[in-house]
């Protein structure tokens, strides 16, 4: 057996995106000696490449998490690395007459989910927001919605983890996870095997190559990921305030959105099924520094392979039919990024087969920040239950093969 060459650590987590930085942040304040890896920087891919929005959905599994996870940024908050992060208005649009009419039964479900909704006219919105110029045919008020910029909020927890005595080692790589007997005893790096107790995957999209690398007691199950893709525009200063996050209202429930994202076999990159949209839709958050990010679009994918190139031009064509006065601002990058997702539209946070082994990801159809939320009980339920949330829509075991 290889010698060890490092000491040993309590608990490792492979990742240093939001999604390893809250369970870092969630175990190092909890006394847990811990250690993170990352391939390449943290926030390098999703994590600080989206809207920074926050938004609550009509299910009631979404909204519970966004005020949970809104609740730990605001602790955040007021720590040692100042970040943007505010409640903010949301406002829902439909283009056409026959949209709002027809956005009756999803406008019941966040009612249901516990969410205001206060309908407003087209002709009300542009009375009120001229420079904008909405041509629409009306929209809802929301509740229960907060901005944040995703790249400082990351690192916010990132440094609240160090804070507390974690430590993240950036450009690291793991080759596989090492098990015997049923037990996790650490991973294999490009420099050497890591003991560790506990280990948390929470790379995204690389998930599935590690549970495939559990080497000893694997391969895993796999678990039905999908590289859900998107697009950004990154907007320069607004020369007007918008007091609201501006969002088509044509996004599907979640479980309709993993249904329309599912792939599979050689037909389906036969057909270039990964170069046809499931949402495209407008999605304009406001910063509080003064900038916009501007999306909003999901579609299938693999992960290395790019399609779809023309879909900013799409947004922003679409962007300047409803809303003509968002010409102005200078436009500063676009961008394609992945969204992290699983087959039902909802994260994962569990344990595995592998006495000390867990997963945690696959938020990219939420929003890649509701992950403090998940993080915590996920956290919670290691160091005090079996290693599953309480949460049941959040375990592995949903799945087949877990």
């Amino acid at each position: 057996m290889p010698t060890a060459t490092h000491k040993p650590v309590e608990a490792l987590i492979i990742g240093g995106g939001i999604a390893g930085c809250t369970l870092a942040r969630e175990l190092s304040s909890r006394g847990v000696k811990t250690l993170v890896l990352e391939q390449a920087v943290v926030a390098a891919e999703s994590s600080g490449r989206n809207t920074g929005t926050l938004l609550s959905g009509p299910q009631p599994e979404v909204v519970e998490m966004l005020d949970a996870s809104a609740a730990i940024y605001a602790e955040l908050a007021d720590g040692s690395v100042p970040f943007e992060f505010a409640p903010i208005g949301h406002l829902l649009i439909s283009e056409s007459e026959e949209d709002f009419e027809g956005a009756a039964t999803v406008v019941e479900g966040y009612r249901a989910a516990g969410v205001t909704m206060d309908k407003v006219g087209g002709g009300e919105l542009t009375r009120d927001h001229k420079r904008i110029g909405f041509r629409v045919a009306g929209g809802y008020h929301v509740g229960r919605a907060w901005t944040l910029e995703p790249m400082g909020a990351t690192h916010a927890f990132a440094h609240a983890a160090r804070e507390a005595g974690a430590t993240i080692r950036t450009g690291l790589r793991v080759a596989q996870i090492r098990s015997r007997g049923g037990k996790v005893e650490g991973v294999l790096t490009d420099q050497g095997i890591i003991p560790a107790d506990l280990v948390f995957i929470a790379n995204g999209l690389w998930m599935p190559e590690l549970l495939r690398r559990t080497v000893g007691d694997g391969p895993l199950p796999a678990l039905p990921f999908t590289a859900g893709r998107g697009w950004l525009i990154q907007l320069g200063r607004l020369d007007f305030e918008l007091p609201f996050i501006v969002e088509e209202l044509t996004w599907p429930d979640q479980e309709e959105l993993g249904r329309r994202m599912k792939l599979s076999g050689l037909a389906d990159v036969a057909a270039q099924r990964d170069d046809q949209p499931a949402v495209e839709a407008i999605c304009l958050n406001p910063m509080r520094g003064g900038d916009a990010r501007l999306g909003a679009s999901v579609q299938p994918a693999f992960r290395d392979l790019v399609r779809n190139t023309d879909m900013a031009s799409r947004i922003a064509a679409r962007t300047l039919r409803m809303l003509p006065g968002l010409g102005s601002p200078r436009v500063i990058n676009a961008y394609p990024g992945n969204r992290p997702m699983l087959s039902d539209g909802l994260p994962v946070a569990g344990r595995t087969a592998v006495e000390g082994l867990y997963v945690h990801g696959g938020m990219g159809s939420i929003g890649m920040h509701a992950a403090p939320a998940t993080a915590r009980w996920l956290v919670e339920a290691v160091l005090s239950g079996d290693g599953n949330p309480p949460q049941g829509w959040l375990r592995p075991q949903r799945f087949a093969g877990w």
